[in-house]
């Protein structure tokens, strides 16, 4: 077994658990995901920024200079913060813990699309310039102190760099924004379209046929449970590929029966369009199969990776069943419940990384 160690400035340092290197690894992905993901919004964006006259120079700029800035803001901000992010997934992991895996699915796919198309692009310029006018700032005071080193090309060449990076972020802010604002009026219109009703039928579809196969999980654990403390080992094995199969098959008949008939270029696929069904009967059997659950495992006091935890697993249970209880299929509630997601995540994101070690810890 290959045993990973980090730098700790000492010899024989403690192997990190792993736990705590999955964190390191969520960081990583999520410093190699920012540039592609902007690098992606630019080329898909229905405009480009033009403030050029020259055909050539405006391709640099919205293709190759708008993202790599945006990018290079995260990227720096994540690696500044990297020891903090870190332990905040780690509480977040310990905070969600009690949270069913259909509600995080959901809901984190429901607070994933309002970061993407929504906060991100539009918070991300003016970021870009405070981060600009900061490492300009400082390269500007270490220059007054002669901390650059006595070769004046070299100094001039910094100072350049800094001017240029007060002035580029505020020249692709005034760019950007104005024409991203349109963007977000096209989102909004097609709102109530068909794309939307697909991508939240099939989310639905996901997170129902995770809940259903949630007890067949907990039947198989109370049998390895009771083989454990009568014979001393467990006899009864549970058959993960089995059920995450069975979980796969409920999915693809769900979603048969939640999505309305979808034309394509080859034809209409003809969909039932029972999303009735689920509003009023599957819904809340899911709700009801996950609320049993809960009291089952608290009544007996199941120590396992799905128990409630402590006092702040079962808030984030009762803020999920909240927001789960006032579904409705009105356009106005189901955009309500999709920014209630993003700000409920937002806010256990928050909560976590005010909680969470700004140091590295083993």
């Amino acid at each position: 077994m290959l045993i990973l160690h980090l730098e700790s400035g000492e010899v024989g340092a403690a192997p990190v658990k792993p736990d705590w290197l999955m964190t390191r690894v969520v960081v990583v992905l999520i410093a190699i995901f920012a540039p592609i993901y902007f690098f992606v919004l630019v080329y898909v964006l229905p405009f480009q920024m033009a403030p050029f006259e020259n055909s050539l120079y405006n391709l640099l700029f919205h293709y190759l200079l708008v993202p790599t800035v945006f990018s290079a803001t995260w990227v720096l901000l994540i690696y500044f913060n990297r020891y903090r992010l870190a332990n905040t997934v780690h509480l977040m992991q310990e905070t969600t813990t009690a949270v069913p895996l259909r509600w995080r699915v959901f809901y984190g796919l429901n607070a994933a699309f309002v970061l993407m198309f929504f906060i991100l692009p539009m918070v991300t310029a003016p970021l870009a310039i405070i981060a600009g006018l900061v490492v300009a700032a400082n390269v500007f005071y270490n220059a007054a102190l002669g901390r650059l080193g006595e070769n004046k090309i070299a100094v001039l060449f910094a100072v350049v760099i800094a001017i240029v990076l007060c002035i580029l972020p505020f020249l692709i802010m005034i760019e950007f924004i104005p024409n991203y604002l349109d963007v977000w009026s096209s989102i909004l219109s097609a709102w109530t379209g068909l794309g939307f009703m697909v991508v939240y039928g099939i989310a639905q579809c996901l997170v129902n046929a995770l809940s259903f196969g949630a007890p067949v999980h907990f039947v198989y654990y109370a049998a390895e449970e009771y083989d454990r403390g009568l014979y001393g080992q467990v006899y009864t094995k549970t058959p993960s590929n089995k059920i995450r199969i069975s979980q796969a098959i409920l999915f693809l008949v769900f979603v048969v029966l939640y999505l309305p008939p979808i034309p394509t270029p080859l034809g209409t696929i003809p969909f039932a369009d029972m999303s009735w069904l689920f509003t009023g009967y599957i819904n809340w059997m899911s709700l009801g199969i996950v609320g049993i659950m809960i009291l089952v495992r608290r009544y007996f006091q199941i120590e396992s990776e799905t128990t409630l935890g402590s006092t702040s697993n079962i808030v984030v249970v009762a803020l999920f069943l909240i927001v789960e209880i006032f579904f409705k299929t009105d356009l106005l509630i189901i955009t309500i419940v999709i920014w209630l997601a993003f700000f409920l995540f937002a806010a256990v994101i928050i909560a976590n990384y005010l909680r969470a070690s700004s140091r590295e810890i083993y």
